[in-house]
């Protein structure tokens, strides 16, 4: 669906940002973690943001997880498939790089994705992007260190953007 794959190569301010250090660069280092950056008041409101972080790093990696087993299996189209796992790989590098040591604490992938067709695929992708976008809109909303908020933004926009193009695969209405 070489559709899909056009749609997205235009997004590509998201990878830009990741790529050119906002996230992928550590913006969140090891003091800002450990409180050093964040006061304790800020990291005693509610959950961490390491804890954050790594609640986004799980969801990124069990979405890379399903763009590999759909590509392996060709539950997607593959020039689609792969610009997906792309844009996740980034996403989990730049989480991981963020979170440094304690990136290994984020849970391992879960299976569960339905690769019986590629429309079936298509929906199970499409159920996890939008359960990723939201999990971004929450977190952005009690995330206390401002350098990452643009950044996690562009991850949650092309997470919305994954789920036009999956939409566009299931003949759904794309908005």
């Amino acid at each position: 669906m070489a559709g899909g794959a056009a749609l997205l190569a235009s997004g590509s301010a998201a990878r830009a940002a990741l790529a050119g250090g906002a996230l992928a660069g550590g913006a969140l280092g090891g003091a800002a973690l450990g409180g050093g950056a964040l006061g304790p008041s800020a990291l005693a409101a509610g959950p961490s943001d390491a804890d954050q972080l790594a609640r986004l790093l799980a969801l990124e990696r069990r979405l890379a997880d399903a763009y590999e087993a759909a590509l392996a299996r060709d539950a997607i189209e593959p020039a689609l498939g792969e610009l997906l796992l792309d844009h996740e790989r980034e996403h989990v590098r730049g989480l991981e790089q963020s979170l440094g040591k304690r990136s290994a604490e984020a849970e391992a992938p879960r299976s569960g994705i339905d690769l019986a067709s590629r429309r079936a695929f298509a929906r199970s992708a499409l159920g996890l992007e939008r359960a990723a976008v939201d999990t971004y809109r929450d977190v952005l909303t009690t995330f206390h260190n401002d350098r990452l908020l643009q950044p996690l933004g562009s991850i949650m926009a092309c997470g919305a953007q994954h789920e036009v193009a999956l939409r566009r695969v299931l003949g759904e209405d794309l908005l």
